[in-house]
């Protein structure tokens, strides 16, 4: 199927830009729990920050940050299901699957009230798109505390988290979706990703975003 024309840049990509900047500065200036919370000698280590309790709170506050930037609250959504009410027919986004062969929700969608109210739905043809889908990961630092119990295998597993993020939102770009997407990620201490993993993602995955909100830590580490 063809797919449709280029358009001109989303009017979410500012504001999106903006609220990454927000987003850095803000986890940057956290106070910390110090001592930090944990289980026992050799168990399990708490959060570092009393604001980001889970991954949720990253993805509630870069929400906040997105409508100070001037993204109204009725265009933001929270984990969207890209169902068959959406696209449907023909529509590449109708079959799309992630390399995983799910059809997974995406952490945050924008799209103007309007513009939704004026679609005609399923979308069974190009036309109708989203204007952005950001997908989010919290890379702790847990991992790097004296006597913490490890799971699953990080970095090396976080890194792959990211990568199958990054891969999800290719997807949607590649079958017309979403006109941008994101991958941001929050990450506390340097978990490895090679210096041009950003550069490579937009390449190789039809234009997904690659942002790092880094901690102080991280940007003295690199």
């Amino acid at each position: 199927m063809t797919q449709p024309a280029p358009k001109p840049a989303s009017w979410t990509e500012s504001a999106i830009e903006a609220a990454c900047r927000r987003a850095e500065a803000w986890y940057r200036e956290l106070p910390v729990f110090e001592p930090r919370p944990k289980a026992g000698a050799g168990a399990v280590i708490g959060r570092k920050h009393p604001a980001i309790l889970s991954e949720r709170d990253c993805v509630i506050n870069f929400a906040r940050f997105l409508h100070e930037e001037g993204v109204p609250w009725d265009a933001i959504h929270h984990e969207v299901s890209v169902s068959r009410w959406m696209f449907d027919g023909l529509h590449p986004a109708a079959t799309a699957m992630t390399p995983a062969q799910r059809r997974r929700r995406v952490d945050l969608v924008l799209v103007k009230h309007e513009d939704l109210l004026a679609a005609e739905l399923p979308a069974v043809a190009a036309g109708f798109q989203f204007d952005a889908f950001l997908e989010f990961g919290y890379l702790s630092d847990y991992w790097r505390v004296p006597g913490a119990r490890v799971f699953g295998g990080d970095p090396v597993k976080g890194r792959g988290k990211v990568e199958a993020d990054v891969a999800k939102i290719g997807v949607h770009l590649a079958s017309g979706a979403c006109r941008v997407g994101y991958v941001i990620v929050f990450e506390e201490c340097n978990w490895g990703f090679a210096q041009e993993f950003a550069a490579d993602a937009e390449t190789h995955h039809h234009g997904c975003r690659v942002r790092f909100i880094r901690s102080e830590l991280v940007a003295a580490d690199r």
